[in-house]
């Protein structure tokens, strides 16, 4: 009862939808040109920090603030659009790399605009739009023109789903502390199977229904109530048990 009432909570908060998009970034359907070249200014200072010799394609908006489901915690998730295989021909590793500068770079450049975050992506080309809702920040246009239109949404669905995980997950936190070698791996092995199937979850989902898809709103609850953490956690505690006597 308490996990469906905390869903209950999370849902109310996170997930609003109105009828018109967030008038703070938009007038009517454009950007506002102020909001915009902020958002350009900030883009540009952090792919200057990346140092990267490659064309920009694109600087785009999406998530909620794009969308008509935002709220008072909505990010402005600003993507870098380029070709990742103009900067090396293994797209995994350039991905990884530059995650990490992200990363980095929006943890020391902290950047609020109308009481949202500003959080900057850099993202491959060939990667697969599953939003909704998309804009061209650097054209100042719809790529995806969001229509108002209220998800129906499986409470049931998401709650056992989310119950079952947990579930599975706290078994095997339960047994770290007293595994050592081989059954640590082992535990490590299924808490990566754990996540992955989390992620790949999330990932059909979103192609499949979007941003209101069970598998997208089972995600974004193990990662609001702390869970998607805790396996991270105990992921680490099992390694360090491996080589432990």
């Amino acid at each position: 009862m308490g996990m469906i009432l905390s869903y209950r909570d999370w849902l109310t908060e996170s997930f609003e939808y109105h009828r018109e998009l967030n008038p703070k970034v938009w007038e009517g359907d454009r950007m506002h040109a102020e909001i915009r070249e902020k958002l350009l200014a900030i883009s540009r200072d952090f792919w200057s920090s990346l140092k990267l010799s490659v064309k920009i394609e694109d600087i785009q908006l999406t998530g909620s603030l794009a969308n008509y489901n935002w709220n008072a915690a909505s990010d402005l998730d600003v993507h870098i659009i380029i070709d990742f295989s103009q900067v090396d021909s293994n797209i995994e590793l350039v991905r990884k790399a530059i995650d990490g500068q992200r990363f980095i770079w929006n943890q020391r450049h902290p950047v609020t605009l109308k009481d949202h975050d500003v959080e900057c992506y850099v993202q491959h080309n060939a990667e697969q739009h599953t939003s909704s809702g998309l804009y061209s920040i650097l054209k100042d246009e719809w790529i995806i023109k969001p229509t108002y239109d209220p998800p129906q949404i499986d409470e049931k669905d998401v709650s056992e789903k989310v119950r079952v995980i947990k579930s599975e997950f706290y078994e095997l936190k339960r047994r770290i502390p007293g595994a050592q070698g081989e059954e640590a791996r082992q535990l490590l092995g299924y808490l990566d199977r754990l996540k992955k199937k989390i992620q790949s979850d999330r990932k059909e989902g979103l192609a499949k229904d979007g941003e209101f898809s069970v598998e997208n709103l089972v995600f974004k609850q193990l990662r609001n109530d702390g869970t998607i953490e805790e396996i991270i956690n105990s992921q680490s505690s099992a390694y360090s048990n491996i080589y432990e006597e």
